[in-house]
């Protein structure tokens, strides 16, 4: 039991002794010198309960405000069950099978600045929601269907000379073996300006058309360029680290689209508009003239909110998900909630948990969407080859530089509330100090060369942990916050509470280790197990922020 569950115990026991019908609440106390953790539930409670507030919270533990300060001893005891504790106190849940939709790359087309956000948030909850116990599965959720794969064969058509007539053989001729996921984002454009014109558009529709009965020349064609963007897109994503277990795209949702339409239309869900077909939504969050969600247009073509809603079906049909959550920018917020909204309708999700895990922008310095030096919009690879040049300028090893540069990259984008965005500074995020990737990660390496050094002096950490200094003691109770900060990024699917947790462990680290002798002190042991503690949970903070450690720099 984590200090914070034991204090929220100790405060439902004192309310049901005074008759109060409330569950406690419990925070870090904002004056630590009246204590460490505090409960701001008297002034709600005493209007509730029309009695005075300083005679509530008298009648608990003081007036006004209800202040817990841990003991020394209180401390040292869950500090050293946390340090013989693998999961470090975590407080385990009950598993819940959970989908995580954090892909949505398109194929033939680069990985850009909001495929960041999305996989390193995405991975980061992955990992978050895995160390409380529940069975994770990611889903890239690939954009592969569509119109725009009309468009793109219409481009290799164009490219291998097509001018009229069958465009079909010049497809056939096309020499996709040699051709790279920038070049079949050329392919792409050149077919969608080429669409501009209706009478090319309706060439693009028949290859969609043609495409999705399965002719096998387009078939064959789709594959390849399904291939070639999803080798690009998952040595990007295994660059990052970003795990995938599925690589399902809304072509597999094809076959679902027919039967679910006609199921809609058969209860009464679905209706015709203008020769469209639509479904009425509503909750959700949506406004309240929210327009109805687009199931298939009047020529027949369906949209992505159908094979959205067609894959969130399968994944609970399938799968097996009792959660799902995608994991997209706060543009796709009305899309998204649409979708969700006609999955309830329909009882496609009854029982289910729906979650939109939104995110903002990332801004350059003049607080637009951020672009390269020359004005370009930037592509992921754009960032990521920025992150390690700038580390490498830092660091000599080639490795740690690796880490450190992708490190960098990543804590920037978590140490924020995802919700915010945040401007895009490549100087900021690899300095070595504030609060950075740079920083943590030299901070664990720091702890790791002290542990070094004392094992080949012969010194061994201690099993258990004591306090004897007022910076030890800070730092340990910093330590011990973090199953609690676990469970709130877990709650609240919020990164930004465990990046937190790892800065203000190792900033008070800093102070702990300026005020206190380590190996020269009176108890090295005792210190020591102190350091091993606090690397434990820099540490663990930093895998499940998808950041790797170096123990040397």
């Amino acid at each position: 039991m984590s200090v914070k569950s034991a204090a929220l115990a100790a405060l439902a026991s004192a309310y049901k002794l005074n008759g109060l019908e409330a569950a406690p609440s419990i925070v870090r106390s904002t004056k630590p010198e009246f204590g460490d953790l505090q409960c701001n539930d008297m002034m709600p409670l005493a209007k509730a309960t029309g009695k005075n507030t300083r005679a509530l919270a008298a009648s608990v533990a003081g007036p006004g405000f209800v202040n817990f300060r841990l003991s020394n001893e209180t401390i040292a005891a869950e500090a050293t069950a946390m340090l013989g504790d693998p999961t470090l106190g975590v407080e385990k849940e009950s598993p819940v099978r959970t989908v995580i939709d954090f892909g949505g790359p398109n194929v033939a087309k680069a990985l850009h600045v909001g495929h960041l956000r999305s996989f390193v948030i995405g991975e980061s909850l992955r990992r978050i929601l895995a160390e409380i116990g529940h069975d994770v599965i990611s889903d890239i959720h690939l954009g592969d269907w569509g119109l725009q794969m009309g468009k793109l064969l219409y481009g290799a058509a164009i490219a291998s000379g097509w001018q009229h007539g069958d465009p079909v053989p010049f497809i056939k001729d096309f020499s996709f073996d040699e051709t790279s996921v920038e070049e079949l984002g050329i392919l792409y454009k050149s077919g969608n300006v080429a669409s501009e014109d209706d009478t090319a558009l309706a060439v693009a529709r028949s290859l969609t058309n043609m495409l999705q009965d399965g002719h096998p020349i387009l078939t064959t064609a789709w594959k390849r360029m399904r291939e070639i963007s999803l080798e690009a897109v998952s040595a990007t994503a295994g660059q990052l680290g970003a795990h995938f277990d599925l690589f399902f795209g809304e072509s597999d949702a094809h076959s679902e689209v027919a039967p679910m339409l006609d199921d809609l239309v058969s209860r009464g869900l679905a209706r015709e508009s203008d020769g469209a077909l639509i479904i009425d939504v509503s909750g959700e969050g949506l406004p309240d003239n929210v327009p109805p969600l687009l199931l298939r247009k009047s020529d027949g073509a369906a949209l992505y909110g159908t094979t959205d809603l067609a894959t969130l079906r399968r994944r609970v049909r399938d799968i097996g998900a009792q959660r799902i959550i995608y994991c997209t920018d706060d543009r796709q917020a009305l899309h998204i909630g649409s979708v969700f909204s006609a999955a309830r309708s329909a009882g496609y999700a009854h029982g289910i948990e729906l979650r939109h895990v939104t995110f903002g922008t990332v801004r350059g310095w003049n607080g637009k969407p951020f672009k390269t030096r020359d004005g370009s919009a930037a592509s992921l690879g754009d960032m990521i080859e920025l992150a390690l040049a700038k580390a490498a300028e830092k660091v000599t090893d080639k490795h740690a530089a690796t880490v450190v540069g992708l490190g960098a990259l990543k804590f920037a984008d978590l140490s924020t509330p995802r919700k915010t965005g945040y401007v895009f500074d490549i100087d900021k995020m690899t300095s070595f100090e504030g609060r950075t990737g740079p920083y943590l990660q030299y901070a664990y390496a720091r702890i790791c060369s002290i542990l070094n050094k004392a094992a080949s002096a012969g010194i061994v950490p201690g099993v258990t942990v004591s306090v004897s200094h007022p910076s030890e003691r800070a730092v340990l109770v910093e330590c011990l916050w973090y199953p609690h900060s676990l469970s709130e990024a877990a709650r609240l699917l919020e990164p930004f509470e465990i990046a937190e947790r790892a800065y203000q462990v190792a900033d008070t680290f800093s102070r702990f280790y300026t005020d206190c002798a380590v190996l020269n002190g009176e108890d090295p042991p005792g210190r020591l197990a102190t350091c091993k503690l606090v690397a434990q949970v820099i540490g663990r903070c930093l895998e499940l922020l998808g950041m790797e450690t170096v123990r040397r720099m």
